[in-house]
C-alpha cells in the first residue's frame, strides 16, 4: 500500500506538470463529487486512490479503461440486457462524445471517471463474487428446512483494483476457481453465447414423440440443435424429416446429459428441455459458475464430491475421478444440506439412532396402531440417550399425537434390515448428515432419487469401502468383509481422512468433459436468480 501511495503521488505531480493543472483540477472535482455521492463504493475506492483519476485523462481514456471495456464485452456471463452491459454502452458513447469535442470540461471528464469506476465496481463484483443474493437466498433455503454453507472468495473489487494498478494490468483470469471444472463450464457458456449471437437458435416447430419411423417438419431444425449441443455427433441425414436411429441416439445422449429418463424418444420432460430458450441455458450456466466461486478453492489429493441435483458421487484422486456411483439424497421437504467436511470414520454394521423428528412425526403413527412395531423392525426403546431399555408394550402410545414431544429414544440394531444397511461413512457435522448403505436398493433405478431424510444413501457402499481401504493401510478390506457377514458393530478410524463437498450444481461439466444440466429439485435456482 505504501508503494502504491508513493506511485500515485508521484504520478499526480508528473501529470500535473505536463497537463497544466488538469490533474489538480480533476482531483479537486473528484474529492467534491465523492463527498456528495451516496455511493459507498466510490468513497472506498477513491479514499484508497487518494482521489487520483485512473480512467479518464485530458486527451482520452486510459489503457486500463480500454482493457476493462474489452473484458466486459468478451465476458459471456454478461447478458446484453444486463445493467452492466447497458452501462458500458452508455459510457462508451459518452467517452466518444467528450473526447471528440474541444469544449469538454474537466468536470465532465471526471464525471465520466466516476461512471467508469461505478462500472468497474459492478463488474468486478460480478466477476469476483458473482451476483447471487446470498443473504436472502440462504434465508429462503433455511425457511424450507435446508442449509447452504459458503466459502467467501479470496478477492474483492478494491484490493483487486489496487493490485491491478500496481501490476499495470487486469488479470481476472487468475482470480477464477480451478475446481469443479469451472473453466470448462465457462468455455461452454461462451460457446452458447456465440451461438446465440449467430441467430441460429430459433423456435422449433411443434413435434411429437419422434419415435423411429415417424415424420416431422421439425426434424431438420432439431437435428441442427442436437448437433450444436454435441448429441448428434457425425450422424448424417441433417435435412431428413423422418425420425431415424440418428435422432434416437441423439435423444438418448440428450436425455442422459439432462438427467432424464432414457427412452430414445421425446417425453414430456424431454420436450420441455429441448424447447428451453438458449438464454435460459446460459443463465443457468452463469448461475452455477457463481456457485462455484463460493465453494472451496483448496486442492486435494483425495476428494469426494456429491452433487445433489445429479444424485451422483465422484471420488477424485489426483484430480481424476476414479470412482462414481448413484446416490439418494434428501426429499424436497428434508433437503440435504450443501456443505463441506472431512470423512473420518467408517462404521461396519451400524446402529441407527432414529432422529427424534422421525419418531415424533412418522413412527408414532405406527406405534399408536401396534406397540410391537419396534420389535418387528429390530428396534430398541430407551428412556433417554444414556437411559435403560424400555418395553414398548408398557408405554401408552395413544397419549402421543403426531408431532408430540416423546421422552424416549429409539435405536435400530445392526442387521440386513437396518435403515443404514451394513456400512456408514461419518464426516461429523452439525447437520447430523452422513453417507450410508441402504436395504432399499431398487430406488437406485429411479432417475430422480430424492427419497431420504437428508442423509446420503450409496449405491455401492462396499465399493467405496474398498476405495478407502486402498490407501488406508490400517483398514483391511478382506477382514472388513468378514465383519460385514456378522452383526458386530465396528468403527474404523481413517488414517488418511478425505475432504467431502456436498454441492448443488444444476449445470456442470462432468469428468468426461460433457456439459450436463439437471432439474432444480429444491427450487434453489429460482431463489438465487432473483438479482440476475
Amino acid at each position: 500500500m505504501r508503494f502504491l501511495k508513493i506511485w500515485i503521488v508521484s504520478l499526480v505531480f508528473t501529470l500535473s506538470s505536463f497537463a497544466g493543472g488538469f490533474y489538480e483540477n480533476a482531483i479537486q472535482h473528484i474529492v467534491h463529487s465523492v463527498k456528495k455521492s451516496k455511493s459507498s463504493a466510490l468513497k472506498r475506492v477513491y479514499s484508497k486512490l487518494y482521489y487520483v483519476p485512473i480512467w479518464a485523462g485530458e486527451e482520452g481514456i486510459s489503457y486500463m479503461a480500454k482493457y476493462l471495456f474489452k473484458h466486459i464485452h468478451e465476458d459471456a456471463s454478461i447478458s446484453p440486457t444486463s445493467n452492466i452491459a447497458t452501462s458500458l454502452t452508455s459510457i462508451e458513447k459518452l467517452a466518444t462524445t467528450l473526447y471528440s469535442s474541444s469544449s469538454s470540461t474537466v468536470a465532465q471528464k471526471m464525471d465520466l471517471e466516476l461512471k467508469i469506476t461505478s462500472l468497474y465496481y459492478a463488474y468486478a463484483q460480478h466477476a469476483l463474487h458473482g451476483t447471487i443474493p446470498w443473504g436472502s437466498a440462504k434465508s429462503r433455503i433455511r425457511s424450507r428446512g435446508g442449509e447452504w454453507m459458503t466459502v467467501k472468495p479470496p478477492h474483492n473489487p478494491i484490493s483487486f483494483l489496487l493490485a491491478s494498478l500496481r501490476n499495470g494490468e487486469f488479470n481476472f483470469q487468475a482470480t477464477k476457481p480451478k475446481n469443479f471444472n469451472y473453466m470448462a463450464l465457462e468455455a461452454q457458456m461462451k460457446r452458447y453465447r456465440e451461438y446465440q449471437k449467430s441467430g441460429k437458435w430459433t423456435k422449433l416447430p411443434n413435434f411429437g414423440s419422434l419415435r423411429v419411423g415417424t415424420q416431422s417438419a421439425a426434424l431438420p431444425a432439431l437435428r441442427e440443435r442436437l448437433k450444436f449441443m454435441g448429441d448428434y455427433g457425425d450422424c448424417g441425414n441433417m435435412r431428413s424429416t423422418t425420425s431415424d436411429k440418428c435422432i434416437k441416439n441423439a435423444l438418448i445422449s440428450f436425455q442422459k446429459r439432462h438427467g432424464l429418463a432414457v427412452t430414445g424418444y421425446v417425453t414430456k420432460q424431454t420436450k420441455k428441455r429441448l424447447t428451453e430458450s438458449l438464454e435460459s441455458k446460459i443463465r443457468t450456466m452463469s448461475l452455477n459458475l457463481d456457485r462455484i466461486k463460493w465453494l472451496t478453492r483448496k486442492s486435494y489429493n483425495k476428494h469426494v464430491v456429491i452433487n445433489i441435483p445429479a444424485f451422483k458421487l465422484n471420488f477424485y484422486s489426483a484430480n481424476k475421478s476414479i470412482q462414481t456411483m448413484r446416490v439418494i439424497t434428501g426429499k424436497r421437504k428434508n433437503p440435504t444440506p450443501i456443505f463441506s467436511d472431512i470423512v473420518t470414520t467408517i462404521v461396519l454394521n451400524p446402529y441407527w439412532n432414529v432422529p427424534a423428528s422421525i419418531l415424533e412425526k412418522e413412527m408414532i403413527v405406527n406405534l399408536r396402531r401396534n406397540p410391537n412395531y419396534l420389535k418387528r423392525k429390530n428396534m430398541k426403546l430407551y428412556s433417554g440417550w444414556e437411559g435403560k431399555t424400555v418395553d414398548p408394550s408398557t408405554v401408552d402410545w395413544k397419549q402421543y399425537k403426531k408431532g408430540s414431544k416423546i421422552p424416549y429414544r429409539v435405536a435400530q440394531l445392526p442387521g440386513r434390515g437396518n435403515a443404514l444397511g451394513k456400512i456408514k461413512f461419518l464426516f461429523p457435522n452439525r447437520f447430523a448428515v452422513y453417507m450410508h448403505d441402504t436395504p432399499t436398493k431398487s430406488l437406485f433405478k429411479r432417475t430422480v432419487r430424492a427419497f431420504s431424510h437428508g442423509c446420503i444413501r450409496l449405491q455401492d457402499p462396499r465399493g467405496l469401502l474398498k476405495t478407502f481401504a486402498s490407501f488406508n493401510k490400517n483398514i483391511n478390506y478382506s477382514s472388513a468383509s468378514k465383519v460385514l457377514k456378522s452383526s458386530t458393530r465396528r468403527a474404523l478410524a481413517l488414517n488418511q481422512k478425505v475432504p467431502i463437498d456436498v454441492v448443488y450444481l444444476t449445470a456442470f461439466v462432468d469428468e468426461k468433459g460433457i456439459l450436463n444440466f439437471r432439474n432444480d429439485i429444491y427450487s434453489y435456482d429460482s431463489y438465487q436468480l432473483k438479482s440476475r
